[in-house]
């Protein structure tokens, strides 16, 4: 190497060709694009091809409906659960019938701690443990 560079080598002494380079590049430009029209057409047949393929559908099956059957995907997940907790929440801390007619209500999850901590509700008028008292007198 140390020769070469003292005899004025190391480096080109001549260029490259640009007009190589520019055949070369014009010729994978051309390739390029007879490849493209190719699958173009390529695609276009296959396609085509599909859809001849494909049988018609039955008029025995009814209408197809655009709607994807059950079970379908949430389109906002977060707000549903947000909606959910806060039903949740609302039911838990308040007053209300679950059966009217069967006498069942729901009360406040504070309101039933406090009324267990302090033994729980007395016994209703009717129930068993009230009877077996009457009978026992």
């Amino acid at each position: 190497m140390v020769a070469d560079a003292r005899a004025g080598g190391g480096y080109e002494k001549k260029d490259a060709d640009v007009r190589i380079l520019a055949w070369l590049l014009v010729g994978l430009l051309a390739a390029s694009l007879l490849v493209l029209g190719l699958v173009g057409l390529l695609t276009r047949y296959l396609v085509q091809r599909e859809a001849r393929r494909r049988p018609v559908p039955s008029t025995l099956a009814g209408r197809h409906s655009d709607v994807p059957p059950e079970p379908r995907l949430q389109d906002s997940p977060f707000d549903d659960l947000r909606r959910l907790r806060a039903e949740e929440d609302a039911a838990l801390s308040s007053y209300g019938w679950v059966d009217r007619k069967a006498g069942i209500a729901r009360i406040p999850i504070e309101r039933a701690l406090e009324i267990a901590a302090h033994g729980g509700l007395p016994p209703a008028e009717g129930s068993q443990s009230q009877r077996s008292k009457e009978k026992g007198r």
